[in-house]
């Protein structure tokens, strides 16, 4: 929907133009409840689609002009041809996809009829599969009198969203124009940053910019964007991170713009499970969630879209769905195509299986602003990557004797361990428990593994709709239980559809364990995908180092802008030490144990205070932790532990006191929960010691990505280990300077520190670490240090 003011009217494409008012209205409102179409058949692969014409149609509603439009495949005398893409053409049997495609038809319908003033139209939907590239029809003959009544019932629910369209045109995008920087000053790096992030913006692309902690990245990336709003250089700002954190500072510097006269609407989205005040009962079974009727949708988005806020959060959607007995879910997904700004998680761009369809099925002159992006590439990794067990198709459930589910999971997962077994016949070997092992690779894919995934995708679907329309009193249960079935199924049958030469196929055997695997060796291919739907990114973090290897893993190549700024803080505020005679490879661990103790006592004993100790897993945290505690039972040592709940984690950081006076030291996770993401400004945090290197462990998904890279840039070792492995000790270091009155010390223990690879890797606010041979001499270095505050 776009308003021109010189026109004095709203352009709006039929697809919108049918959700807008599926929301606004009921399905038996809208539809008669018999089989929508007569017949069903295949059309051959040469069908032409080039044929297409476009139809239009100009009404008034309260007051305001709107042209709604959309393309036919072709028109003949009394027919046309609907296009209708889709995943794949299971999505032709499915009710919400054939609703909205038969609405799109109807309107269309309508437009034709009165342009060839006929009495009945034939609507043939042509539903085509870009990833199969087949192609189906469904037809249908209608009474000009039904396509219109249909007509007239849509445009009844538009006047609010043309209101908000013409606000948005005449109101928000001016006074975004010449919005004003928040802040009193710019900060070094921040003006570079946002000159860069314009043009990136204006022009399209992808901007990869290194902008370390004190440039202040949210403001710099968000200015330049509410700008380019303003200016009419996109249409939409999608604002994408993977931390609650990061989302409230991009809600806060919105709310700065605000305050100096932009006129912003912004959205925070939270995942479906968090926002959710019933539990996920409509995961069970829509019938028993209040609010799994969509609608009321329409009438909530607009009341808290006049409520003028603007960014709108968890708690406002919360409210108002109560209050219309919607889902809140919903309510977000509907009120983020009113907004300016959407801030959202990573998945609701990369994720295959949860991406926000409505915009991100066919893109628009979106700008995406990427936060906190050295977490992608492993993030989109795992979102393209899926395993899954022979067990887990052959399953025992509640499905009952006559399920045809149920006899085919059985039927194709017997032919997929006999394909399985065929690959792994030379490869299985007996550990030392005598169970049997092994492992096939391939980067290719067996056949038919396609034939036997999409028969159990279709099968699954089959019975799961089936289910949903019993009245038993085990249908609840049989939905809940194919559901997650069904899901783990599609995610394995999607991975295999887009597998290509940046994938690779593993099987593997443990014991009575036989898996499936698909795994995404090469991040570039898929991500590239996914910022092709919008105009521009700009893709940052504080440590995109080596910014060449980030820019290929995230979806980036030669023409692709790169920008890398120094930190604003002194090199005085820092010590960085070396210890590089002490070795952390697992081997060596226990018999290093002691000297690593020393090292950290060292380094407390020079100022009184609170540091992080952070190493590469909890085993090895805990391992340390003990040891150190059992040395130095005099200083007050916490651990952090897995899974640990928001009342312990809460109380993890509350230890971090500015009035501490005593010493305190903290065993942590490099990667884990407090090695990013926090801010401990000041005395709370004046010190981290980081024991080993980082890298990731040593499995046969690493050694895949090793040999591919190898293959490729001869840098199998870099990009499979070593730049990922740096990463998470650059994030720890990062926790110790936050602020420009920050002063504090890093003491990285490893051999390996001293390794020319790994220095290329190191920030300019370290350039002057020091290599110390032992902890007598660090302690006297950081003595040093300390007396010149």
């Amino acid at each position: 929907m776009k308003y021109f003011s010189d026109e004095n009217r709203i352009f709006i494409e039929v697809s919108e133009f049918v959700a807008i008012a599926r929301r606004g209205i009921s399905a038996t409102q809208s539809y008669d409840e018999d089989e929508p179409y007569l017949f069903e058949y295949h059309i051959p692969n040469g069908y032409s689609t080039n044929r297409s014409i476009t139809l239009d149609s100009e009404f008034s509603c309260d007051g305001i002009s709107f042209v709604v439009s959309g393309k036919v495949l072709s028109a003949d005398t009394d027919s046309i041809d609907i296009f209708a893409p889709v995943l794949n053409l299971r999505e032709a049997k499915n009710k919400e996809t054939v609703a909205q495609w038969r609405a799109v038809a109807f309107i269309l319908g309508a437009i034709y009829a009165k342009k060839q003033e006929l009495s009945s139209v034939t609507l043939n939907t042509v539903y085509y599969s870009e990833q199969t590239r087949e192609h189906s029809k469904k037809s249908e003959t209608v009474t000009a009198g039904k396509l219109y009544s249909f007509f007239e019932k849509c445009k009844a629910c538009i006047p609010d969203a043309g209101r908000a369209e013409i606000e948005r045109v005449t109101v928000r995008i001016p006074s975004m124009k010449n919005v004003k920087f928040p802040y009193e000053a710019v900060r070094s790096g921040q003006s570079e940053f946002i000159r860069a992030s314009y043009r990136t913006i204006a022009k399209g692309g992808e901007l990869y910019a290194t902008a370390p902690t004190g440039t202040g990245k949210t403001v710099s990336a968000l200015f330049p964007a509410i700008r380019a709003l303003g200016d009419g250089r996109c249409e939409k700002v999608f604002y994408l991170t993977p931390k609650t954190t990061t989302a409230d500072a991009a809600r806060e510097c919105l709310d700065k713009f605000a305050k100096n006269g932009a006129k912003i609407r912004g959205v925070i989205l939270i995942a479906k499970d968090r926002i959710c005040m019933r539990g996920g009962l409509c995961k069970e079974n829509k019938k028993l969630c209040p609010t799994a009727k969509e609608n009321q949708i329409h009438e909530a988005a607009m009341a808290l879209f006049r409520e003028e806020i603007t960014t709108v959060t968890a708690k406002d959607i919360q409210r108002i769905a109560e209050k219309y007995t919607v889902c809140p879910y919903e309510l977000s997904l509907t009120y983020s195509e009113l907004c300016d700004v959407v801030i959202c998680d990573f998945n609701y761009l990369f994720d295959p299986q949860v991406y926000i369809r409505r915009f991100f099925t066919r893109g628009g002159s979106y700008a995406f602003l990427i936060d906190e992006a050295h977490n992608l590439c492993e993030r989109a990794r795992e979102m393209y990557s899926a395993s899954i067990t022979l067990d887990e198709i052959s399953f025992t459930g509640p499905l009952g004797e006559f399920s045809e589910l149920s006899s085919r999971a059985k039927e194709l997962s017997q032919i997929l361990k006999e394909l399985l077994g065929r690959l792994l016949c030379d490869e299985i070997r007996s550990d030392e428990n005598d169970k049997p092992t092994g492992l096939y690779h391939s980067r290719s894919l067996p056949n038919e593994l396609y034939a036997i995934f999409e028969k159990l995708t279709e099968v699954a679907e089959d019975e799961l709709t089936q289910s949903f329309r019993a009245r038993d009193d085990e249908a609840q249960l049989r939905v809940s239980f194919i559901r997650d079935y069904l899901f783990k199924v599609k995610k394995f049958y999607n991975a295999i559809c887009r597998f290509d030469e940046g994938f690779e196929f593993f099987a593997h055997l443990e014991g009575e364990k036989l898996t499936a695997k698909v795994f995404c060796l090469d991040t570039g291919g898929v991500i590239r995908e996914r910022l092709a739907l919008g105009k521009a990114s700009v893709i940052f973090s504080g440590t995109l180092s080596p910014i060449s290897y980030y820019r290929s893993v995230l979806g980036g190549d030669n023409s692709s802008s790169v920008l890398e700024l120094d930190s604003p803080f002194s090199s005085e505020q820092l010590s960085v030490s070396v210890m590089h005679n002490i070795t952390t490879r697992y081997s060596e661990r226990a018999k290093s144990l002691p000297a690593i103790c020393r090292v950290i006592a060292a380094t407390l004993s020079a100022k009184r205070g609170n540091y992080m100790i952070f190493s590469s897993s909890f085993a090895y945290a805990e391992a340390l932790y003990k040891a150190f505690s059992a040395k130095y039972p005099k200083i007050h040592s916490i651990l952090q532990r897995p899974n640990m709940s928001a009342e312990e984690k809460s109380a993890f950081l509350n230890e971090f006191s500015e009035s501490n006076r005593s010493y305190l030291a903290a065993f942590c996770v490099t990667g884990g929960i407090y090695s990013e993401g926090i801010d401990l400004t000041g005395d709370k945090l004046i010190g981290a010691v980081i024991v080993g290197i980082g890298i990731p462990a040593l499995s046969y998904e690493r050694e895949a990505i090793s040999a591919y890279y190898d293959e490729r840039l001869e840098m199998g070792v870099q990009y499979a280990y070593l730049y990922p492995g740096m990463n998470r000790v650059l994030q720890a270091a990062g926790r110790v300077i936050r602020t420009e009155n920050d002063k504090g010390v890093i003491v990285l223990i490893d051999d390996r520190f001293d390794d020319p690879l790994y220095k290329k890797t190191v920030p300019s606010l370290w350039k002057g670490m020091e290599f110390i041979e032992d902890a007598s001499e660090l302690r006297e270095r950081l003595d040093e240090f300390w007396i010149e505050e």
